[in-house]
């Protein structure tokens, strides 16, 4: 807990969808001004929320969408700020407040409607605004903090100096705000970073400071805390025997990590303590979403690690990529797993703040949304998160993340990449690197924003980038030289936009999220949510089940767990001949219906692929596994042959 004696006053792309240019939001600022000198207003009244003039309405989950009061679908797209209260610090330049109202000033082009913001633990617990960093817990700026460091007066406290103060902005501004319990994993206390020219202060926790309370002195943890609940360590060991992690972490030399009691427990403790007074405060406020967990990390299907040690490989572990993957069926325990131990949180959130909007993410860093669908949470407005930078085993972000996306809502809540990699710490999950010994100075990340392009068009998810800050990677906002002793990045809240970052996300939102403004993003007025809307469990939901074993894509199961009839009517080119699907995979590489696959079955292909069959049935033509079919498929069969 932190010192009741509070301190309260302040003393820091290319795509075929097109772009808008760095020429928008010249002409946007113009007109806007304009408009407000010809209709008798100053100036300042430009992107506040009587020009936006952008209504507030409760919303509701209608099967996989959100929908206003009348039931018309409706689309949160925004950003990520950094944590207000770390954004209390005088360098860095503006307020958590006034960043949140640049973040959704659409003067200068940011037509964005869901602001998620992280809260983290440490800051709850410093309980000082623009402290030093010996004020904050374990006297360490940077650090994270085990479970159970604050109190219900700790998170008040928390509101009344920063989240009030966004809340009634976000009314103002027509703005729904995502408040994110912001437990992850501590980047910066590795001793591998070491090596990399880091500074001892920033990796290397201070352990000669009389409240440290971090678990071990010489470095401050190689993982944040793991999910489980004290009840589930049998279960977790018997997963992970079944999937040969025991043995052939024995192998290596190691052990199967699970938290002690006192841990877990506290985590619990912890998260209902939060939402009890969160959602409690905000039951009334209609544009507040409850984002229950940011990143749950471990157990999941792999070499976990442990306070002590880094995440590994193992060595005994024959296809690493296949038996991790997080669409393997079974690696579905996982999810069930956090499934069973989430479940009270949110019925805490529910509880308090019936009706609103929840979402919570999922293991490995909210990796795996691809389960969601399967087995649903308890909520009356249930939806769910997923986290994706540039790990290629994610790929392609239409498996999955966008087929969960057809079935229930997900918020996008955290995605970007960060050209050459971070400032301080190697980022190879943010790097755009594609193999481990890749350099990011040279890494090509333009695939990577095609693709996240062609994403947010092709599938109604809810995006939130990261990260709208200049410090926080990857920045929106140049970076300078951040840091109590150095000067801000960008400097005052009247320039961050001179100091607009290309090789992040900053520049590329920018220009999108105009580009994707539209009918969608503003919901109709209503006092209620829509009567009629469907929050049931969707038809893939399967509880705690396994999915059946004649599966190898979950998402070909029909909701009576039978496999599916196969596709009929493909009759590619005309000849009274379907095709066929001669190895059982799903695709139907005999494009002829001869019974045989050769040459002619690739020139059909190349003749016909545009064509009615094909396209209403592209599943079943993807060979290049990219979710359509175009000229990419007409090479992947010629490959084939």
């Amino acid at each position: 807990m932190s010192d009741n004696n509070r301190q309260h006053d302040r003393a820091g792309q290319s795509s075929n969808h097109g772009s808008t240019g760095s020429t928008r939001r010249g002409f946007l600022k113009t007109t806007a001004a304009a408009g407000a000198v010809a209709a008798g207003f100053t100036a300042g009244m430009t992107g506040t929320a009587s020009a936006q003039n952008i209504t507030i309405a409760p919303l509701a989950r209608d099967g996989n969408k959100i929908v206003d009061p009348q039931g018309e679908e409706v689309i949160l797209r925004g950003t990520n700020t950094a944590d207000p209260a770390k954004q209390s610090r005088t360098w860095r330049g503006q307020t958590g407040l006034e960043t949140f109202e640049l973040a959704t000033d659409e003067s200068e082009g940011w037509y964005q409607r869901c602001i998620r913001v992280p809260v983290e633990p440490t800051q709850v617990a410093t309980g000082v605004d623009d402290p030093e960093p010996h004020q904050v817990p374990h006297g360490d700026d940077w650090g994270p903090l085990m479970p159970g460091g604050f109190d219900a007066s700790d998170v008040e406290w928390y509101c009344q100096n920063y989240m009030d103060d966004i809340v009634q902005s976000g009314q103002d501004r027509g703005a729904y705000v995502m408040i994110d319990y912001h437990r992850h994993y501590p980047i910066f206390h590795q001793a591998e970073h070491a090596d990399h020219g880091v500074p001892s202060d920033v990796w290397n926790c201070d352990s000669s400071t009389p409240d440290y309370d971090w678990r071990h002195p010489e470095v401050c943890g190689e993982r944040d805390t793991m999910w489980h609940g004290e009840d589930q360590v049998d279960d977790i060991h018997a997963a992970a025997e079944d999937q040969g992690l025991v043995e052939a972490l024995a192998a290596d030399g190691n052990e199967l990590y699970t938290e002690p009691a006192e841990v877990s427990n506290a985590l619990d403790y912890e998260l209902h303590t939060f939402w009890e007074v969160m959602a409690d405060r905000y039951a009334g406020e209609d544009n507040v979403i409850f984002d229950i967990y940011n990143e749950p990390t471990a157990p999941y299907s792999g070499d976990w690690g442990s306070p002590t040690r880094p995440a590994g490989e193992l060595s005994l572990i024959d296809d690493p990529e296949g038996d991790f993957d997080v669409a393997n069926p079974d690696n579905k325990v996982w999810y069930d797993l956090f499934r069973d131990r989430a479940q009270p949180w949110v019925d805490t959130a529910e509880d308090n703040g019936p009706g609103h909007l929840v979402t919570i993410g999922n293991p490995r860093w909210s990796q795996y949304t691809y389960w969601a669908p399967f087995n649903e949470f308890e909520a009356e407005n249930m939806c769910y998160t997923a986290h994706v930078y540039t790990q290629g085993d994610l790929r392609p972000l239409s498996e999955y993340f966008g087929q969960p996306s057809e079935h229930v809502p997900i918020f996008f809540s955290e995605f970007g990449w960060i050209e050459g990699g971070g400032l301080l710490v190697d980022t190879p999950w943010m790097d755009c690197t594609t193999e481990e010994n890749d350099d990011p100075a040279t890494a090509d990340c333009q695939p990577f924003i095609d693709e996240y392009t062609d994403f947010l068009y092709d599938y109604d998810v809810h995006p939130q980038t990261w990260c709208f800050d200049h410090t926080w990677e990857p920045n929106f906002f140049s970076h300078g030289d951040p840091g109590p002793g150095g000067a801000a990045g960008a400097p005052g809240a009247d320039d961050w936009m001179d100091h607009l970052n290309d090789h992040t996300p900053g520049q590329w939102w920018h220009d999108l999220n105009q580009d994707l403004a539209g009918d969608r993003d503003d919901p109709n007025p209503g006092s209620a949510p829509y009567p009629d809307a469907d929050n049931s469990k969707n038809s893939l939901h399967i509880g705690y089940d396994p999915v059946p074993s004649e599966y190898d894509d979950a998402y070909e199961m029909d909701p009576n767990g039978t496999p599916p009839e196969p596709p009929s009517g493909l009759d590619v080119n005309g000849n009274g001949m379907d095709a066929q699907d001669l190895s059982g995979d799903g695709l139907y590489e005999d494009i002829t219906g001869d019974g045989n696959v050769g040459f002619n079955d690739v020139v059909t292909f190349f003749e016909e692929h545009n064509n009615d069959v094909v396209q209403s049935n592209a599943s079943n033509f993807d060979f290049s596994g990219n979710g359509s079919v175009g000229f990419n498929d007409v090479v992947a069969l010629f490959e084939m042959l």
